[in-house]
């Protein structure tokens, strides 16, 4: 299965693993750059309301034991690695679009789409740059220096590359690394700038130019790691500093007598 360096040559079965699922309840938010972001660029505008219906999104960002599993499942061989050491339980990298698209197809679940993301990510606090306020701190993320491009440490950030995942606090909606430590694909394509208007539970174009990653990484300065940050990138390409995170559409119960 050609899979690391480009798109799947055939989907993968879906398999039952265990991922760490957290619902993300329905709401409302505001989408784009936040008032007062004087580092907004043009295509996290304009601000505007989307409505979502509720899911699940993974709470910490897909392991190098969840990729590994996943590769000898579907005999795609051995994911690439970074040079440096990863454990087991530190976020994959190295992944192409196709790769965590495929990986999430396999769990049963999807990309997550970037409204989903940027909503889940905030946590219910879309007027902050961060979901825990406006100033950037190591105690609630791994990212880099503020010189591009290497990693740094301080605080609880400890690691100079990536951290295990799940070492800094959760969000209020129980999401860990949701700011930091590796970008995360979504499932869309970047744009000029946003659509006017309200918006429910949007869904990605059919095609584009480029993907979109979110949420910065333990390689980036500071700059980039603002919640409203689109990085468009080709769907083939892979560095170590790139992973991903999970959605799934929310399972009904089923309730027997």
């Amino acid at each position: 299965m050609l899979l690391w360096c480009g798109a799947a040559s055939s989907p993968a079965p879906a398999q039952q693993i265990e991922l760490p699922w957290v619902t993300v309840p329905a709401g409302s938010f505001r989408m784009g750059c936040v008032p007062g972001d004087e580092a907004c660029l043009g295509s996290e505008r304009p601000r505007h309301e989307v409505t979502l219906s509720a899911f699940d999104l993974m709470a910490t960002e897909v392991t190098v034991a969840q990729l590994t599993e996943f590769a000898a499942a579907v005999g795609a061989g051995p994911p690439p690695q970074p040079d440096f050491p990863q454990a087991p339980d530190h976020p994959a990298v190295h992944l192409t679009w196709h790769a965590a698209a495929a990986f999430c197809d396999w769990a049963g679940g999807r990309l997550p789409t970037e409204a989903e993301w940027e909503y889940a990510a905030r946590a219910g606090h879309d007027g902050r740059l961060f979901w825990w306020g406006d100033e950037l701190t190591r105690d609630y993320a791994n990212f880099g220096d503020v010189e591009c491009c290497r990693g740094a440490t301080g605080g609880t950030d400890t690691w100079i590359n990536t951290a295990p995942v799940g070492s800094f606090p959760p969000n209020d909606f129980g999401l860990h690394d949701m700011t930091g430590n590796v970008w995360e694909w979504v499932d869309g394509w970047i744009t000029i700038a946003y659509p006017e208007g309200p918006r429910a539970d949007p869904q990605p174009a059919d095609d584009g130019y480029l993907r979109v990653m979110r949420g910065g990484s333990w390689l980036n300065f500071p700059g980039v790691l603002r919640l409203s940050v689109r990085l468009p990138f080709s769907a083939d390409g892979h560095t170590s500093n790139v992973g991903a995170r999970c959605a799934r559409d929310v399972r009904d119960l089923l309730v027997t007598e």
